[in-house]
C-alpha cells in the first residue's frame, strides 16, 4: 500500500470515528437533568393558568413527563387552599396531612448553617409508621424552578419565601425555600422527597 493510500485510509477511519462519536452524544433535549424557570404569569400555581404551566413543562423538558395534569393538581393542593385556587402565602404544612400522596421511601433533607459551614442531613422513611408524629415544612404558591430528571423519572418543584406574604407569625427567620420531589407510582405522581432550606 502506498503512503498516499495509507493516508486516505487513515482519513476515512477518522471520519467514521468522528461520525460515530457524534451519534453517541445525546442531543441537548435528552439531557438527564433539565430545568424550567416558569415565567411570572405561570409561576403562581394557585392563581395562574394550570394548562399553560403544563404546556411550558412539556415544551421545555424533553421527553415530556406524562400525567402532568395530575402532578399540577397535587402541587396545587399542597401549596394552595383546598380548592387549589388561592395562594395562601408562605405557610407551615404538616406532612401527615398528605399521607395518602407519599411515595416511600421518602427522603427528608435538612440543610443547616453553623459557623459559616453548611451541613446536610438526610433521613429516609420507608413507611408511614416511621414518620415522626409531627413533621412539617414551609411552602407558598409560587414556584421558582421545576427540575426534571429523565433517568430517575423525578420532578422537583422549588418554592421560595421571597416575595410572598407570610401566613402566621411563627415563620423561622432563616426559612427561605422548600424543594418538593415527586416520583411516579402506578402512573401517579407522589411526593418522594422534601428539602426545606431553614
Amino acid at each position: 500500500m502506498t503512503a498516499r493510500a495509507r493516508r486516505m485510509l487513515c482519513f476515512a477511519v477518522a471520519l467514521v470515528a468522528a461520525g460515530t462519536a457524534r451519534a453517541l452524544v445525546p442531543p441537548v433535549h435528552a439531557q438527564a437533568q433539565q430545568v424550567l424557570v416558569p415565567p411570572a404569569p405561570l409561576a403562581n400555581v394557585c392563581e395562574g393558568d394550570a394548562h399553560g404551566l403544563q404546556q411550558a413543562i412539556e415544551q421545555t423538558l424533553k421527553p415530556a413527563a406524562n400525567a402532568l395534569d395530575q402532578w399540577t393538581m397535587l402541587v396545587r393542593s399542597m401549596s394552595c387552599d383546598l380548592s387549589g385556587s388561592r395562594d395562601l402565602g408562605w405557610r407551615r404544612v404538616p406532612l401527615r396531612a398528605y399521607e395518602s400522596a407519599i411515595r416511600y421511601p421518602l427522603t427528608w433533607v435538612e440543610t443547616s448553617s453553623r459557623n459559616g459551614r453548611q451541613r446536610r442531613m438526610v433521613r429516609t422513611y420507608h413507611s408511614a409508621a416511621q414518620l415522626p408524629s409531627r413533621i412539617d415544612f414551609w411552602i407558598g404558591g409560587r414556584i421558582d424552578e421545576i427540575r426534571y430528571d429523565r433517568r430517575q423519572r423525578r420532578l422537583e418543584a422549588r418554592f421560595s419565601a421571597h416575595g410572598t406574604r407570610t401566613a402566621g407569625q411563627d415563620r423561622p427567620a432563616a426559612c427561605q425555600a422548600t424543594t418538593l420531589q415527586f416520583r411516579q407510582q402506578h402512573g401517579l405522581w407522589l411526593l418522594s422527597g422534601v428539602e426545606p432550606r431553614c
